[in-house]
C-alpha cells in the first residue's frame, strides 16, 4: 500500500526501497540474503525520501497486521526500516517499533547517515527494542557517514547501534538509474 499517495500501488519512485528489498530477497542474477523471502511493500516516503512520522507509523502498523484482524497470521515476521529522522526512544516512531516487537515482529532499523560524530542515531533507530544497524566499509570499519551512539535523552542512555554490517557500494537490484 502507498501511504504517501493513498493508493494500492506502492511504486518505488526513489529507488532506495527496491535496492534494500534486493539486498534482502533478490532471487535472480543478484541473490539477496534471503532469496525465498516473501515481501510486503509499503510506501511511506515520497520520491525525494521525505515523509512524515505518521506515514511511517501507518506502514509499521500495516506490516504487523495487514488485514486488521489479529487472529490471522498474515503479518510480517521482520520489518526493515532503512529510514531515519529526528527523535529519541520516546518519540512516536520509536514507540511504534517497540510496540511491533512486543507483538513478535523483529524490527531492523538503519542507524542513519549522520556520522561520524557520536549521538547521531536517528529515529526509529533510537527505539529500545529495534535492532539498529550501522554501516561498515570494505575494511570492516564503521563507514564515515554511519551514525554512532550512544542515544542520550532526558530518559537515559542506550548503546546503539546494535550491530554494523556492510553498507558501502552494495550490489543489489534497483529501479532505473538511482543509486541510494
Amino acid at each position: 500500500y502507498d501511504f504517501v499517495n493513498a493508493d494500492s500501488n506502492p511504486q518505488d519512485d526513489n529507488g532506495h526501497g527496491t535496492h534494500v528489498a534486493g539486498i534482502v530477497a533478490a532471487n535472480g542474477g543478484v541473490r539477496g540474503i534471503a532469496p525465498d523471502a516473501r515481501l510486503l511493500a509499503y510506501k511511506v516516503l515520497n520520491a525525494n525520501g521525505d515523509g512524515s512520522s505518521s506515514t511511517v507509523i501507518a506502514g509499521i502498523d500495516a506490516a504487523v497486521d495487514p488485514d486488521g484482524n489479529p487472529a490471522t497470521d498474515d503479518g510480517a515476521h521482520v520489518i526493515n526500516l532503512s529510514l531515519s529522522g529526528y527523535g529519541d526512544p520516546d518519540d512516536p516512531m520509536s514507540q511504534a517499533v517497540d510496540n511491533a516487537t512486543l507483538r513478535g515482529v523483529t524490527v531492523v532499523v538503519a542507524a542513519s547517515n549522520s556520522g561520524p560524530d557520536e549521538q547521531t542515531i536517528g529515529s526509529p533507530g533510537t527505539a529500545r527494542r529495534a535492532i539498529t544497524v550501522g554501516a561498515s566499509d570494505k575494511t570492516d570499519h564503521a563507514a564515515s557517514f554511519s551514525s554512532r551512539g550512544p542515544v542520550i535523552w532526558s530518559g537515559g542512555a542506550i548503546l546503539k547501534p546494535d550491530i554494523v554490517a556492510p553498507g558501502v557500494a552494495i550490489c543489489s537490484t534497483r529501479w532505473g538509474s538511482s543509486w541510494p
